[in-house]
């Protein structure tokens, strides 16, 4: 019989993190925001395949991918910021993991969500 975990989510995000910290010697990490719309295009792509998610009891999905071309590892992470039901403003983090420099370079051009003005992003955040 096996030992029960005092907390689940927090061992399945755990492994999560493994994954993606054992996969390469080469990282990258962009906070971000809507990154729901990433995960969609991430799911229905021919580059990549889902290969876990998990949803938590506030909403927040944690997604991570494989880059077939690259053989990069991807994980998604998203969290809602209010606490009020019909607030649909996320924001979260992408972590890559690649084995070499160019593996990691050819999946963030990929991505391509790294073209964002930074003055924007900022503004969007905390809105005046």
């Amino acid at each position: 019989m096996s030992e029960l975990v005092a907390n689940p989510l927090a061992f399945a995000i755990e492994e999560f993190n493994v994954a993606i910290n054992t996969h390469g010697n080469f990282t990258y990490v962009r906070f971000g925001r809507d990154l729901d719309r990433l995960r969609l295009r991430l799911q229905d792509g021919h580059e990549t395949r889902l290969v876990r998610r998990l949803t938590d009891l506030d909403g927040g999905v944690t997604s991570l991918f494989e880059c077939e071309s690259t053989g990069a590892v991807i994980l998604v992470r998203e969290d809602h910021l209010c606490d009020v039901e019909d607030c649909d403003f996320e924001m979260g983090d992408v972590s890559i993991s690649a084995r070499s420099h160019d593996g990691l370079t050819a999946t963030i051009t990929l991505l391509e969500f790294d073209g964002e003005d930074p003055d924007e992003f900022l503004g969007s955040i905390h809105p005046g």
